[in-house]
């Protein structure tokens, strides 16, 4: 009797000992979430990210990227994404534009928000201060509406006789409207070059924009880089128009000169894309936004594609190819 009972108390231990293990086993953390309101298709979105996100140490367990794109949406949408991405509570949100922070701002104050390379976020009201953030937004600020003025300069060197001169943009914000006028206008007194601008709602616009531009004989385009002409099927699109109808064109993103446009002159949107990593990975990590200053960009890129200067029947000043940072040819 007391063998059996000896026995019995082995195989008791025996089947409690691999549950009690399995018990104590270090459960593994929920997966910290991303959320971005892209101006690209998800598709593309996500495993950039995920890569990159690798690099910083991340496994596909730790991190998960979610995604809603603008592509197929309008500006007036905008809030309505942004209210959908919200809502799943993500731990960090990405926002790539002044138009989209402010519009993730509307919808929560809790959850942190990492912009890209947004343009003068202080006169956008994203941010109040650049070097203490004091609400629930910091990242990456960009100068794009700032260079204006020099990007009209850079391309009258190509463009000597240039007097009229179209600027396409897709903008729906009041706020970027009118930073693109002021700009302009400082441009045309300082190098006497008139100006009349162009509004794109949806792609296809493009198309009869510079249609017009061409038989109105505008000397060139400036092209705005904004939540429409950013998306990579426009870029092409945009790049292919300016030269059908022979329109030497200047804009802001250095890849836009790598598809095709004449010369762009910006900051190095790479460098910014690793900037709001590392603040994203920050966020993740615990920091506080209050410990993570707007970072301000300081580089600019000139980029002149020399191929289609040829084909545009333009001949590029040495000068300015000694000075360019990359040339395609």
């Amino acid at each position: 009797m007391v063998w059996r009972k000896f026995m019995m108390l082995i195989a008791g231990s025996v089947v409690a000992w691999p549950l009690c293990s399995y018990a104590k086993q270090p459960q593994l953390a929920p997966a910290k979430r991303i959320g971005i309101l892209a101006t690209y298709p998800c598709e593309l979105v996500e495993p950039w990210w995920l890569t990159r996100l690798a690099e910083l140490g991340w496994s596909k367990e730790q991190v998960a990227v979610e995604c809603v794109s603008m592509l197929g949406h309008s500006f007036d949408q905008l809030r309505d994404l942004a209210r959908d991405l919200a809502s799943r509570r993500p731990d960090v949100l990405f926002a790539s534009s002044a138009s989209i922070a402010r519009a993730l701002m509307e919808e929560t104050t809790a959850i942190p928000i990492v912009m890209g390379w947004t343009p003068d976020p202080v006169a956008s009201g994203v941010v109040t201060n650049l070097a203490r953030p004091e609400g629930n937004v910091t990242g990456g600020a960009g100068f794009e509406f700032d260079r204006i003025p020099k990007r009209i300069e850079l391309l009258k060197e190509i463009v000597p006789h240039l007097k009229r001169l179209a600027i396409v943009t897709g903008a729906r914000d009041p706020q970027d409207i009118r930073n693109i006028e002021e700009r302009a206008t400082i441009a045309e007194q300082a190098h006497g070059v008139a100006w009349q601008m162009f509004r794109a709602a949806v792609a296809n616009d493009y198309d009869a924009i510079f249609a017009r531009i061409a038989a109105e004989h505008f000397d060139a385009a400036y092209v705005q880089a904004d939540l429409l002409s950013s998306q990579p099927e426009n870029v092409a699109r945009i790049c292919g128009l300016a030269l059908r109808y022979v329109i030497p064109t200047v804009g802001g993103g250095n890849e836009w000169a790598r598809d095709g446009l004449l010369l762009t002159y910006g900051q190095n949107y790479n460098r910014s894309a690793a900037l709001a990593l590392e603040y994203v990975d920050k966020v993740l990590r615990g920091a506080k936004l209050s410990g993570l200053p707007v970072e301000q960009a300081i580089k600019v890129d000139l980029v002149v594609n020399l191929k289609t200067a040829k084909a545009l029947g333009l001949t590029v000043p040495p000068s300015l190819l000694a000075r360019a940072d990359e040339v395609i040819e």
